[in-house]
C-alpha cells in the first residue's frame, strides 16, 4: 500500500463523508447522552406511586408514615381501580395497598398482616427492579417500628391498654408481610428488549433508505418531475415498511415472544412504527439533501434516550421529556410493550404514529412545493448514421 493511494482515498467525497459521519456518531451520541441522563438519580422522586387507603382512618398514620420516608411523588386520593388504571398507563409506577382490616390485623398478635404492593411489569426493567426494592424498603422499614409512633395513634384509638400496646409494638417487626403482586407478568427478559429493538432498527433501516433513495432521486432529477419522483419515494417506503413489518413480526413471533392481542394487530402496528420512522427520516432529507443523514444520527440518540425503552422518561432531563413526544420511538415503546407483555391499549400511540406520519408527509410535500426542480433533459432519439 502507497501513500498515494491513502491521498487518492482521502481524495473522494465519499470517504470524507464516511468519515465524518463515524465522527458526528460520537458527538451526536456523546452530547446527547451524557446531557439526558445527567444527574438521573436525582429526579428518581419525579416517579409516582399511589397509595391506596381502605382500611379508612385507622390507618392514616401508616400512611403519613410512609409518605413521609418515600422521595417519590405520591397520590392518595385515587380508588384502587382508579389507581390500576393509571399503572396500566404507566402514570404510576407502583400501587401500595392497605387492605381493609389491616390495623385490625396488627392489634392481634396472633395475625400477621399484609401490605399490598401492585407492580407493572410491562415497564422499563429498571422500573420493575426499582419498585420491588421500594416494596421491601418500606416493609423492612415498618418492621423496624419507624411507624410505631404514628400506629400509637391507632391502637390507642382501639382503646388498648398500654401494656398491650407495648406487646403489640414490640411485635411488629416481624408481623408484617409484603404481597408483591405483578401485573402483566414477563416471563422472558427478552420481551422487555423488544421495544428497544423495535425502535433502533426502524429508525436505523428508515436514514439508510431515506439516505440511498435522495441518492437516487438527485440521479433521476433530469429524467422525472419533482412530484413524479416524490411519489416514488413514499411508494417504495410504504412497500418496504410492509415487507420489514412482516418479517420481524414473523422472525420475534417464531423466536418465541407472544403477542397479547394477536399476530396481525402487532404486525400492522409495526408497520405504522416503521412507516413513521421512514417519514420522519425522509424529512430530514428533503429538507437538507444529503446533509439530512447527518441530522438523522442526532434524532436516533434523541429518540433511544427518550423512547421510555431503558429507565422511565419522567427522570430524563425535562428537555428529552419535551422533545421526545414529537418522535415516534416514545409511541413505538409504549405500544410494543402493551403488545408484547400488557397494558392499556395502543390507540392513543396509533393516533400519535398516524399524526406524526401525516404531518412529516405534509411537510416534505410543502418544501416540494417550494423547491424549484431541474429541468429534464430530453432523450433524444439515436437518428441512423447516414452512409
Amino acid at each position: 500500500m502507497s501513500i498515494s493511494l491513502l491521498k487518492r482515498f482521502l481524495k473522494q467525497p465519499v470517504t470524507i463523508v464516511g468519515i465524518i459521519t463515524a465522527l458526528l456518531f460520537q458527538v451526536f451520541f456523546s452530547l446527547i447522552w451524557v446531557t439526558g441522563y445527567d444527574h438521573v438519580s436525582d429526579r428518581v422522586n419525579q416517579m409516582s406511586i399511589a397509595i391506596v387507603n381502605e382500611d379508612g382512618t385507622a390507618a392514616q398514620p401508616i400512611i403519613d408514615g410512609i409518605s413521609s420516608s418515600l422521595k417519590f411523588r405520591l397520590e392518595t386520593d385515587l380508588t384502587l381501580q382508579e389507581a390500576k388504571d393509571a399503572m396500566n398507563r404507566r402514570d404510576i409506577r407502583m400501587i401500595i395497598n392497605i387492605p381493609q382490616g389491616f390495623t385490625k390485623q396488627l392489634s392481634n398478635p396472633e395475625e400477621q398482616a399484609e401490605l399490598d404492593y401492585l407492580i407493572n411489569q410491562s415497564n422499563p426493567q429498571m422500573v420493575s427492579n426499582a419498585m420491588q426494592t421500594v416494596a421491601a424498603q418500606i416493609t423492612a422499614a415498618l418492621n423496624k417500628q419507624t411507624t410505631v409512633r404514628g400506629l400509637q395513634q391507632a391502637l390507642e384509638a382501639m382503646q388498648i391498654p398500654a401494656a398491650q400496646a407495648d406487646i403489640l409494638k414490640s411485635g411488629i417487626s416481624s408481623r408484617i408481610h409484603a404481597n408483591v403482586k405483578i401485573t402483566n407478568p414477563a416471563t422472558n427478559f427478552a420481551q422487555t428488549m423488544v421495544p428497544l429493538m423495535i425502535v433502533t432498527a426502524s429508525f436505523t433501516g428508515s436514514m439508510l433508505l431515506a439516505m440511498n433513495l435522495n441518492r437516487a432521486s438527485i440521479v433521476l432529477s433530469s429524467q422525472a418531475g419533482k412530484w413524479q419522483r416524490f411519489a416514488a419515494r413514499f411508494i417504495i417506503m410504504g412497500t418496504v415498511a410492509f415487507l420489514a413489518s412482516l418479517i420481524s413480526t414473523t422472525l420475534i413471533n417464531s423466536l418465541g415472544i407472544p403477542f397479547t392481542t394477536g399476530y396481525f394487530a402487532t404486525w400492522m402496528f409495526e408497520f405504522l412504527i416503521i412507516l413513521a420512522c421512514m417519514t420522519v427520516a425522509q424529512l430530514s432529507l428533503v429538507l437538507f439533501g444529503d446533509a439530512g443523514a447527518w441530522m438523522n444520527i442526532g434524532l436516533l440518540s434523541i429518540q433511544m434516550l427518550s423512547s421510555g425503552a431503558t429507565i422511565p422518561r419522567e427522570i430524563l432531563s425535562p428537555f428529552y421529556v419535551w422533545i421526545g413526544q414529537f418522535f415516534p420511538a416514545r409511541y413505538a415503546v409504549d405500544g410494543m410493550l402493551d403488545l408484547v407483555i400488557g397494558g392499556q391499549g395502543i390507540r392513543h400511540d396509533v393516533l400519535a404514529l398516524v399524526y406524526i406520519a401525516i404531518a412529516c408527509t405534509l411537510l416534505s410535500a410543502l418544501v416540494t412545493v417550494v423547491r424549484r426542480a431541474p429541468k429534464k433533459i430530453p432523450v433524444e432519439a439515436a437518428s441512423p448514421a447516414s452512409s
